[in-house]
């Protein structure tokens, strides 16, 4: 017999502790007092259903079609991505928006792509001369600039400066969490002219119309395939569709990586014997160079680093259709949260979650509904095996000229996760570096 759905284990949220806590920690202390599949219910929005447990993740997995974005119905995320970055691929609609979206994307995130190899290997060896320097490296800007150095030119070209291409990503961090904030007071309308919304427009259009100018001369950039792709020369309606695809891209190829190498740089700051076993692997590369099979030490050191700090810890997604579910029925229209910070934190599934152990990784596969920091289905990110090889091949470049731990005074308070737009630490975390006496020849890089 299912049960209905006003029988799912249910926690009423409190809206002032909601706005006090924040919503991962509301998800969670509701896992923890009512179990995996929990209902929150909020007294002035709708309800969200929380699948919090590996069972839930592999039925998600196995019943893909049963569930979609809804990127319309505020005041979720998805919903301000969509008012901020339009019909970009993260937050395309179910059906052919997302399909021409991610057919025109996946190609050109491909990290054997020669202009993308070319920009990640010059971005991970600029970090390494930032590192060489005895004074204490803060890591939030380093690690940002880094980001845009890799996909900003084979994005949008050389047109338009790093500068602002990191003022771009600030702003759209900063954009998306004003409007989270306004989105629970304030209707659909009001928020489409906000003054913040609009002059956020405005600037995505302006660094559109700017790099646009050097598509003849760079041919190659995302910018440039995609505005012949969409022939935008004889259909310009559609050019509101190239600035989403491609602002939307490089925002996602910005902010969640550079998050990314902030956790691993962290997590190894506090483990120099990872940091050894990383330069050991390093020097006994071949003579063509790094990748992802052939570095299977940094590469565990990183999956590690996004298991206990997933930047992506909570997933959103809606019932399409009506689903029955542990012996509960859940109606179409659902909103629900699946959550790799809770799957990837689960002692039932990693003993010792809490700690930082790369040999989780080197032991055979892990089951993809124990492990999805990228999302799962078919929209999981689409970024992430660009994401993987810009983060090994940088940890990897970093073993062969320093070591680096914690900067003296770093407060516990500053490395705790926050979550915002992803999850970030709390605070401006800095390292102390000391270069190696005779740095390694980087030439397979």
């Amino acid at each position: 017999m299912i049960r209905p759905y006003t029988a799912l284990p249910t926690v009423d949220v409190d809206g002032k502790r909601l706005r006090t806590i924040g919503i991962l920690k509301t998800v969670e202390d509701a896992v923890a007092a009512a179990g995996d599949l929990v209902r929150l219910r909020f007294a002035d929005s709708a309800d969200l259903v929380v699948l919090g447990g590996a069972r839930q993740v592999r039925y998600w997995q196995q019943n893909d079609d049963r569930f979609g974005k809804d990127v319309m119905t505020l005041p979720s995320s998805a919903a301000i991505g969509r008012l901020l970055l339009g019909d970009a691929l993260t937050f395309a609609q179910e059906g052919d928006e997302w399909r021409r979206g991610r057919k025109l994307t996946v190609p050109q995130v491909n990290p054997k792509c020669a202009p993308l190899q070319r920009s990640v290997t010059e971005s991970a060896a600029w970090l390494a001369d930032q590192f060489a320097t005895s004074a204490p490296v803060a890591l939030r800007d380093l690690t940002l600039e880094w980001a845009v150095r890799a996909v900003m030119p084979p994005f949008i070209g050389h047109t338009c400066t790093l500068r602002e291409g990191q003022r771009f990503a600030t702003e759209t961090h900063r954009a998306f969490y004003a409007l989270i904030q306004k989105a629970a007071t304030v209707d659909r309308e009001t928020l489409l002219n906000d003054p913040l919304l609009l002059n956020y427009r405005q600037r995505l259009h302006t660094l559109v119309e700017a790099s646009l100018i050097g598509i003849a001369d760079e041919p190659d950039t995302m910018l440039a395939q995609f505005y012949h792709a969409l022939d935008v020369a004889h259909y310009p309606e559609r050019k509101a569709s190239l600035v989403n695809l491609v602002m939307g891209n490089l925002s996602g190829s910005i902010d969640n990586p550079a998050t990314s190498l902030q956790w691993c740089l962290i997590h190894l700051a506090r483990h120099p014997d990872v940091q050894a076993r990383i330069a050991q692997e390093t020097h006994a590369l071949p003579p063509d160079g790094i990748g992802l099979q052939k570095c299977p030490v940094t590469l565990a050191a990183v999956k590690e680093a996004l298991r206990l700090t997933p930047v992506s810890s909570l997933v959103e997604r809606t019932v399409l259709q009506d689903i029955e579910i542990e012996g509960y029925g859940i109606p179409a229209g659902t909103a629900i949260l699946f959550s790799p910070w809770l799957v990837q934190h689960d002692a039932r599934i990693w003993p010792e979650p809490m700690q930082y152990n790369i040999d989780r990784f080197l032991q055979g596969p892990i089951p993809p509904y124990h492990y999805f920091p990228f999302g799962t289905g078919k929209r999981h990110c689409v970024g992430m095996s660009l994401t993987l090889h810009h983060l090994v091949i940088t940890l990897a470049r970093l073993s062969l000229s320093c070591r680096f731990q914690l900067a003296p005074g770093t407060r516990p308070v500053d490395l705790r996760p926050e979550f915002g737009l992803n999850l970030a630490p709390r605070g401006d975390v800095s390292l102390t570096v000391t270069p190696l006496a005779i740095p390694v020849s980087t030439g397979s890089f």
